[in-house]
């Protein structure tokens, strides 16, 4: 009989439901046969698990996460660091910032927001980041039954300040390598106890931001060249290598390669956000997918990986809120389109939601039908993916894309020696449970093939005792990890001769795996191997051409010109691979020809243009890439601006400023301004703004910027002429007046691309010139531009006409947001005509307007103020204004606000209060009870008042109760759709925008009411939606069968299980039944403020049409 642990926690595991069908059209006729889910470390409990791998006996080592939030902080939960996060350079930069921030005499108040006292030394500082490390475990199944059976930890002892999670792990010949920000370990057993007992970091310097839980340094795996590859999110690089290079790449995320020792160490490809896990496919090219920055409408991206790319994401990206977004306003995310960006490479496709897990069948994994294809993983929503790609030029596409199963929240994946697919489920949902399992995917056991026990057993018994003859016919054999372990052995072994052999092999296969091999010996100096690459250059076989000249590009002491032949070869996988190779072998003789063939590229041809220009970066001069430009077609001189925005050199790049084509010059501006631009490269960019005839957003923001970050007298002369000409559009203009009005102090982070901008440099404002240009544009009808116009001149202390402004806070048809910045500027400027119209602005019709006056009234009329708004509260029948008055009341110390409180308090005790006001009243009584006894004593009963009437709502959520009526439904869509803590549309769908993690939300208010909306947000675990709640049952045979009911009778149950198969269960034969009661949406009330929650539960009440 299975224990009630056992079924308890199978069921905490268990699918939701699986689709058997696919999620677009499938290209060829047939799906592989279903896939079976199995726990494969049965009673096991593997505590929240991030990362598997397995070494040639079987044995897994699983990567465990303590630290994720509460030690590896999240910025979406310390919102206020984010401009100061931005700017960090390195993990030294974020190591000083916590200990100046979280200083043990710092404000003890604020620092216990962020961080436990874990140390229990009654202080709340940095020193609370040191206690709790990351663990990596192995599991066996040393019985050989199918489940493991025994459990140790391997490691442990990985708990600095700056520590991230265990979030990566590998094993590979005989060491365990581990990526745990911000080092890179390799660690060894050298006494075979289970325990590591050697340890090194071989490469350090990478998450310098502290930025979102969970963009953590990832995806380990050996590439075909026998180098170390893994990925970070884009908490950034900042790495020194050995030898004495840097590679800084502080604001994004990338993949990086080193040689199994930390040597020659590099950052292969950049510009991405977050891909968890990389593959390599039988012919060496890497694939991955990036996670979307949680933006309403954008997706996530499936990516081919190759070197020196740029994926276009910046974490700066991630705090633009609703200011000019690259990502978003460019479209960087999306696949390519015409007018693209074109210094990145786009992605190949969009993908599933929360892509975790990525692998590649080695080739007799699983089943023959599975043969080359991806598998992928979309967590927490329990989707499981598998595909193939198919080539496209020089790049790929996607074919017969398919479900294999959905429910288990699998995290990372691997293949293990025995042809199955492990992966780690830690229990659904984000936050830490210290629960967790190892899943097992493979064919039914009739179904296994002979194979692939021979492949357990090469893999166990290892290599080094065949011959030569031995390993060379290995170099062919159906699975990967043998054709490689073959290779390998002989590049140990210095065989170069069994290599070259191997050249003129039958199989496809062998010659690649040859070739590769070949490329190791040639890299470590081996002459003979070299010249094998080059002779492999002019192959018949078109990809021996294309591996040769890949191979070749790591390798020193190679010229040049034997790639250029193949800049005329007829495959375009081939002339990618020579234009990569001369990016790194220069061949300056090449130049003409690399410009010729730039011409003839296709804007489409993003691949191909993305070499060449590489190419002509590293063969051309700058000089040679500028008299290029008047020959050159628009496609061509888009490809010589990316040549030319890796040196940045202004004069060089000036020219392309005023080409005809506005897409090649915003390339050129993008160059000039983004990432670490200097002050001559904005010179130049700022000359521009008076002649240009360009339009388009994206070039004129970035002028406009250069002129802003340079700051002098000139340059504000510019932006003003700019503002004050009614040719410009109105959101350029609106822009214009924004930087005018923040002149004299600037935000720290930029106004285009929100990197963190700290200048030193004097600026100066011609002050003179803008009082008339603000006067005139405040008396345009046109309302954004109005209040952009009276907010700057309020922020630069600009002198407008009081009258104009007096008449604007009265005219009730203007703009609500013109009149109340106008009111705001009488404040400043002139009191006595504000005094005319405060009593007018405060029974305006507008509520905003109304609390913009009452402000005003609390600052000048202090003695007056608490009776005034202790009566209003009263009086307004308008609910927003109550709040507002009622909020004031929290700073006045008068008898009339102390009255109100008090019967205010009673009538919560007594239950009779209106539910839209009671949070305001609760939360500014909560204020007054500090100095006030009277009202302290009331306050006390009304909450024991309200923790008895809402006694079964757990503690942590009772509070949050208080928010169910009266918020801002506007407000609420923004916290929906923006809001960084709560990411909403990360999980769920309002119509066809959003995540499908979780139920599409629309027409949700027509089903629910308010209190279920109110508990959805604040206690989700209270009513989870059949539709997503799977049940776990133990039959009397001892068998748990899992899945979704789909039908109930007194003697039959149905069931769908994790292929969406139909299961008939006879009820007399079922012991027990167990449903999940843990939603996978996280906990709300962790980053969201009970007024956010008010406001967000009013959004989801106006859901209510389909």
């Amino acid at each position: 009989m299975i224990s009630s642990f056992r079924l308890l926690a199978a069921w905490l595991f268990v699918m939701l439901w699986v689709c058997p069908c696919s999620r677009v059209v499938a290209e060829e006729a047939k799906v592989p046969a279903p896939l079976r889910y199995t726990r494969w470390s049965g009673e096991i409990n593997v505590p929240d698990p991030v990362a598997i791998s397995f070494d040639n006996d079987g044995t897994a080592y699983v990567t465990q996460t303590q630290r994720r939030k509460a030690q590896d902080l999240d910025i979406r939960n310390n919102r206020d660091w984010i401009s100061n996060d931005v700017g960090f350079q390195t993990v030294e930069d974020r190591k000083h910032f916590y200990h100046q921030r979280l200083a043990p005499n710092a404000d003890q108040e604020n620092n216990r927001k962020r961080v436990d006292d874990l140390n229990q030394d009654g202080s709340h500082d940095w020193r609370d980041l040191t206690v709790i490390s990351e663990k990596i475990h192995w599991l066996r199944d040393t019985d050989g039954d199918g489940t493991a059976d025994a459990m140790g930890l391997f490691a442990e002892g990985f708990q600095t300040e700056v520590t991230g999670i265990a979030a990566g792990v590998m094993w590979h010949n005989g060491d365990v390598y581990a990526t745990i920000a911000p080092d890179l370990w390799r660690l060894r057993d050298t006494d075979h106890n289970g325990v590591a007992d050697q340890r090194e970091a071989i490469a350090s310097g990478f998450a310098i931001h502290i930025a979102y839980a969970g963009h953590d340094m990832h995806g380990l795996t050996v590439g075909p060249d026998g180098k170390i590859y893994w990925s970070i999110g884009d908490k950034g690089i900042s790495v020194t290598s050995r030898e004495g290079k840097r590679f800084h790449y502080p604001n994004q995320g990338g993949v990086m390669r080193c040689n199994p020792d930390g040597s020659d160490f590099e950052v292969f490809a950049h510009g991405l956000r977050n891909v968890q896990e990389i593959a390599f496919d039988q012919y060496g090219n890497m694939f991955g997918v990036d996670n979307d920055a949680d933006q309403s409408g954008e997706k996530e991206r499936f990516v081919y990986i190759v070197r020196d790319m740029d994926a276009g994401w910046r974490c700066n990206y991630q705090y633009r809120g609703d200011g000019f977004n690259p990502w978003t306003d460019e479209r960087l995310w999306e696949t390519h389109f015409e007018g693209q960006a074109s210094y990145i490479l786009p992605p190949l496709s969009h993908s599933i939601d929360g892509p975790a897990g990525f692998a590649f069948n080695p080739g007799t994994a699983l089943s023959s039908a599975y043969r080359n294809y991806f598998f992928l993983t979309g967590a927490p929503g329990g989707f499981q993916y598998a595909f193939k790609v198919k080539p496209n030029g020089a790049s790929f596409a996607i074919r017969n894309e398919h479900s294999i199963g959905k429910g288990i929240p699998l995290v990372g994946i691997n293949f293990a020696p025995d042809g199955a697919l492990y992966g780690v489920d830690w229990g659904g949902g984000y936050p830490l449970n210290q629960k967790g399992a190892v899943w097992k995917i493979d064919v039914p056991e009739s179904d296994l093939s002979e194979v692939q026990s021979e492949v357990a057993e090469r893999l166990r018994t290892g290599f080094s005792p065949l011959s030569k003859t031995e390993l060379s016919e290995l170099l062919a054999h159906d699975d990967q990890r043998i054709r490689l372990g073959a290779q390998f052995e002989l590049v140990k072994q210095n065989d170069v001769v069994t290599l070259q052999q191997s050249l003129a092999s039958e199989s496809e296969m062998q010659r690649v795996h040859a070739i590769w091999g070949l490329g190791q010996l040639a890299r470590d100096g081996n002459a003979s191997a070299r010249e094998s690459l080059i002779q492999a250059l002019g192959s018949t076989d078109t990809e021996i051409r294309a591996q040769a000249a890949h191979m070749l590009t790591d390798v020193n002491e190679i010229a040049g010109s034997v790639f250029t032949p193949l800049l005329d070869d007829k495959s375009d996988r081939v002339r990618f691979m020579a234009l990569i190779a001369l990016s790194k072998h220069a061949d300056p003789s090449a130049t003409n020809r690399l410009i010729e063939l730039s011409n003839t590229l296709a804007e489409s041809d993003r691949y191909m243009r993305f070499a060449v220009s590489r190419a002509i970066r590293y063969c051309a001069t700058p000089a040679q890439i500028v008299a290029a430009r008047e020959a050159s077609s628009v496609v061509g001189r888009l490809n010589l601006v990316v040549a030319l925005r890796g040196n940045k050199n202004p004069n060089s790049l000036e020219s392309f400023l005023s080409d005809a084509n506005e897409q090649v010059a915003t390339e050129a501006a993008r160059a000039l301004h983004d990432d670490f631009s200097n002050d001559q490269q904005l010179r130049v960019l700022a000359d521009v703004l008076g002649t240009t005839k360009h339009r388009s957003e994206s070039f004129v923001r970035r002028v406009l910027n250069a002129h802003y970050r340079l700051g002098s007298r000139e340059n504000s002369d510019a932006v003003i002429d700019f503002a004050s000409e009614t040719k410009h559009s109105v959101a350029l203009r609106r822009e214009a007046l924004t930087m005018l009005g923040g002149w004299n102090s600037p935000e720290p982070l930029d106004r285009v691309d929100g990197r963190r901008r700290d200048s030193a440099q004097p600026r100066e404002l011609a002050t003179e010139r803008l009082s008339g240009v603000l006067s005139q544009i405040a008396a345009e009808n046109h309302p954004s531009l109005q209040t952009a116009a009276i907010r700057a001149a309020a922020e630069t202390q600009t002198k407008l006409s009081a009258t104009s402004l007096r008449e604007i806070v009265r005219t009730e048809k203007l703009d609500v947001d013109l009149r109340v910045q106008a009111l705001k500027t009488l404040y400043q400027q002139d009191l006595t005509e504000l005094k005319s119209v405060l009593d007018e602005a405060l029974g305006d019709r507008e509520t905003r307007l109304q609390m913009a006056a009452l402000d005003l009234y609390v600052q000048l009329h202090a003695e007056q103020a608490d009776a005034y708004l202790a009566e209003l509260v009263n009086d307004t029948p308008k609910i927003a204004l109550q709040q507002y008055a009622i909020g004031k009341l929290a700073t006045q110390r008068g008898d009339a606000s102390e009255r109100l409180l008090v019967s205010r308090l009673a009538a919560v005790v007594n239950g009779t209060h209106p539910g839209e006001t009671l949070l305001d009243v609760l939360e500014t009584a909560e204020k007054r009870a500090v100095e006030s006894e009277t009202v302290r004593s009331e306050w006390d009963k009304a909450q024991a008042a309200l923790d008895k009437r809402w006694s079964d709502t757990p503690a942590k959520a009772r509070p949050f109760l208080a928010s169910r009526d009266g918020g801002d439904a506007t407000r609420g869509k923004a916290i929906f759709d923006t809001h960084l803590g709560a990411q909403c549309v990360r999980c769920h769908k309002v119509g066809k925008k959003g995540s499908d993690v979780g139920p599409n939300l629309m027409g949700i208010a027509a089903q629910k009411d308010r209190d279920y909306l109110l508990h959805s947000v604040i206690a989700p675990s209270r009513d989870i939606d059949k539709k997503y709640q799977t049940q776990s049952f133990l039959m009397d045979s001892g068998q748990i069968v899992m899945g979704l009911v789909k039908s109930e009778t007194k003697e039959l149950t149905i069931v769908l299980d994790s292929q969406g198969k139909e299961i008939r269960l006879n009820n007399d034969e079922i012991e027990d039944v167990s449903k999940n009661e843990v939603s996978i949406m996280p906990d709300m009330t962790e980053v969201l403020t009970r007024t956010e929650v008010r406001d967000l539960v009013a959004y989801l009440s106006t859901l209510k049409s389909k």
